[in-house]
Formats: structure tokens, sequence, C-alpha cells
């Protein structure tokens, strides 16, 4: 990648940070992860409940970083190192970079947030606002008290859009993360039981992702779902904060809504009037969710400023991201099954989602659509509850069987009344899941990150293009399941 200008220089780190610096130096790139330096990055050496960024400084260095940002002499380091960038408190460094890239470039700013589709609607304003002019965002879901401000502080100063994820876990983390970002426009996907273990209940998250509004820049738009029971905390919170508010809908009227639309397995095309604007276009990944999350992103587009043709250009050609949604087919070596590969995280929301996108997809004469699922987290005192309201999904969209790793998933599956089986270690199951699978089959993968489904994914993906995999028996491998 050509670079134009430096991402930070030492005279801006010691003017932003009150660093002091003994020489000076410009880098092209920013990390927190020795692992992730190239040639030519800043580190700064971050101290986290488990590891001390300080430690791997030296690592940093040996791979090309041209300097650290520390708030004490590393080990490995020499002492009087002149590529060393002392200053009294490294997160903070941070957040005052932040602060500072926030200031710097004349960009029109988006934050997102919502109890699902954050990283995909991030990702895909990206591409959206990328076509009309410099984009940038954040990376994977980069939406913490780490990410936000890392997000930020790598922001080009040429930028003419940003778009950045706000997560949480626990009351008042948006508010804090999106007063760094100061949003132009805000964007609340949706609510839901995510991270309900923290909250009382629904309503109180929704007050939660609702603070974003109170961050808005004067003058700023706040974009909202409204195919929930908690649309009227939204739109309070809007007028508590003397936004404007832009209602989105895929089913009833709103500011933003689709006219007409026709469903396909593979896309959706449809009409839609955006803000008093009709636009007709394709969205290149199939499901309510995703028409929902076209409507936030053009209601966003038109928001900002920015091009709504361009916008629907990209929206025609999206591929979902890995783990979020993104469809491969297996080979089997006598014929050809699909894989949908949403391992990563899972909430009530999204593996509704999911389960829809299973229901859509196209099997062979004979296939089935396998859903293979891990036990939700972070649900707290109502987390059997919220397991079990899967049951009906599982019956409405056509579930043939459920592979649970988890205890919870087995007993939905099993009380939905389809074959369910519980294994134990996704690392170790892609063989067998692989020798199971009938020509034409669908499978889909959904559950928490910290069930490990990512490692069953790549592991199948492997498989897949070796021609070695022997079946279990050529009966059984005929037939799948």
């Amino acid at each position: 990648m050509e670079i134009g200008t430096p991402l930070w220089t030492a005279a801006e780190i010691n003017a932003t940070c009150g660093a002091l610096t003994a020489r000076p130096w410009y880098a092209d790139g920013l990390q927190v992860d020795s692992r992730d330096i190239l040639p030519g990055d800043l580190f700064v050496a971050l101290k986290g409940e488990a590891l001390n960024g300080h430690d791997f400084v030296a690592k940093a260095f040996e791979k090309g970083a041209v300097a650290a940002i520390v708030s004490e002499t590393p080990k490995d380091v020499k002492e009087g190192d002149n590529r060393l960038v002392f200053v009294d408190d490294t997160s903070y460094a941070l957040v005052r970079m932040a602060h500072h890239a926030r200031g710097r470039a004349p960009a029109g700013i988006i934050g997102v947030t919502g109890s699902a589709g954050k990283t995909s609607v991030v990702q895909a304003l990206r591409q959206c606002l990328a076509l009309v002019g410099d984009t940038h965002s954040s990376i994977k879901s980069f939406n913490n008290h780490v990410g936000v401000p890392l997000s930020l502080a790598r922001m080009p100063r040429e930028s003419r859009f940003g778009v950045f994820e706000l997560g949480m876990n626990k009351p008042g983390e948006i508010i804090r993360e999106a007063t760094k970002v100061q949003p132009d426009v805000a964007i609340v996907t949706t609510v839901g039981s995510a991270h309900q273990a923290s909250f009382a209940n629904v309503s109180d998250i929704a007050e939660e992702k609702a603070s974003i509004f109170g961050a808005l820049k004067q003058g700023g738009f706040a974009i909202y779902g409204i195919d929930h029971p908690y649309k009227d905390d939204l739109q309070k919170a809007a007028e508590k904060y003397g936004a404007k508010a832009v209602s989105v809908s895929v089913t009833d009227n709103a500011d933003v809504y689709p006219v007409r639309m026709t469903e396909h397995h593979n896309c959706t095309c449809l009409t839609a009037n955006v803000m008093g604007t009709l636009i007709t276009y394709k969205v290149a990944q199939p499901g309510r969710e995703w028409v929902l999350n076209s409507l936030l992103i053009l209601a966003a587009v038109k928001a900002i400023g920015a091009d709504l043709g361009h916008a629907a250009l990209a929206l025609a050609s999206l591929e979902a991201e890995q783990g979020r949604g993104r469809e491969y087919s297996l080979q089997l070596g006598f014929g050809e099954a699909k894989l949908i590969d949403d391992s990563y995280n899972a909430n009530i929301l999204s593996i509704r989602a999911a389960l829809r996108r299973l229901s859509l997809a196209k099997t062979g004469k004979h296939g089935k659509r396998i859903a293979v699922l891990a036990d939700m987290q972070e649900l707290g005192s109502r987390s059997e509850e919220i397991h079990f309201s899967l049951i009906a999904d599982l019956k409405k969209f056509g579930v043939s069987k459920v592979i649970a790793f988890g205890d919870q998933m087995a007993a939905v599956g099993e009380a939905s009344g389809l074959p369910t089986e519980r294994w134990h270690n996704p690392d170790a199951s892609a063989e067998q899941l692989m020798q199971r699978l009938g020509d034409g089959d669908v499978v889909m993968v959904k559950g928490a990150n910290s069930a490990g489904l990512s490692a069953l994914v790549n592991n199948m993906l492997d498989l897949s293009k070796c021609d070695t995999l022997a079946p279990e028996s050529g009966l059984q491998r005929a037939h799948g399941f």
C-alpha cells in the first residue's frame, strides 16, 4: 500500500501526549499487539489484566517498529534506547491520540452499535463510502475500551469518512466510547438480549444502546431499527438528546422502509424509500437481517451526505465477512455440500438470523439443513429461558438435524423433536462432520466465540481441499446423517 503522509510523527506524539522522544521519526501504522507489527509501525505498550505490553517491546523492535510508547523501560531493551517514547500512562496516551486523530481529519463520522449486526453494518458502510472518498473503519470487532481509541488513532488525516463500532458488556460503556468517537451519525441496529447477565432487563439494554445518541455532534442523526419491542426507548432517547431521528423498518412504515422486495436464496432485490428518496437496488446477501442492514446503511449514507447510487453499487457486490455468514462449497469426493460460516459469536437475535439464512439456502435433491450450534454466553439467570425460545425457530426454519456443542443447545434440539447429537470438541470434530455430510446438504455453524467453532470451520475447509478423506462407510457417506 502506498503511504501518502505518515500516520504519526514524533513531533505530533510529543505535542499530543506530552511525550519525551529522543529522536525524530514517523510511523505508517499503529499497533498494540507485537504479533501484528510491520516495519514502520508505532507500538503502544498497554498494560492489561493478563499481559503487559512492555514485555513485548523488544519483539516489536525486532519486527521493525520505529518507536514504542512506554511508561517504563521495558525488559530486554537497553535503557536510553532512542526508540522509546515515554509517557505517564500508555492507555491515556492512546486516548489522547484518538482524540487528536478525530479532530485532525475532515471526516464525516458514523458510530454503530446494537445487539446484532454491528460489524456487518460497519464493514458494509466502509465498502459503500469507499466508492465516494477515503474511508477508514474499525476492523474485526474493535469496539471496546482499547479497540475504539485504537481504531480512531489509526484514522489517516486525509480520511473523508470514518465508521466505528461500539460494543458493551456492562452499563456505561457505550457513552464512554461514543464520547471519543463524537459521531455525526449514530446507528442502533436492533435491540435484544445480548449481554443479559449485566442488565436487569432488555429495556435497560435498549437504554444503554441508545446512549450513543448522547455523544452525537450538534445536529447529528440518530438512525435506529424499529422492528423490536423497544423502539419507543430509542425514539425517546433521540428526542432527549435533540438528534434528528430516522426510523428504519423492514416491515412497518418508517422514515426508511422497503416499498417492494423479492427474496432469493442468495440475494434480495428491493425498492426502498430512504427519507423520501426512492432507490432500487440489490443486496448480495440473503435474509431479512441483511435487508435491515442495507436500509440502515442507506440511511446513514444519505445522512452523512454521500451518494446513494454508489452505496447501491457496493451493496450489490457485498461479500459476508469471515465468520459472519460467508458461504463455502465443501468438496466431499462424491459430491458437494455448502457451509455457512457464522461462527463469530452468537446471541438470540443473530442465531435466529442464521437459522433464517439456513432456511433460504438451496439444498440438493436429498439434501438436509444441519445446524451446528454452541451455547450462548453472558445470559445470566435467563440463559435457559432464552435458549429454549429457539425451539420454535428450529421448527419454523426447516432444520433437519442439530449438532450441539453445549448442554443447553443439546436440550433445545431434543425439546424441538429434531435429531440431535451432543458433541464436545470442535477442534477435533471436522473430519467426523465431513464424513457425515451428503451431497446437497447445507451446514450452518453458529456459536459463542468461547466455543471455538471457528476451528471447526477452518478444519472443514482444509479437509475440503484434500482428496484423501475416507468415509466412515459407503452407505452412511452416500446418504449423509
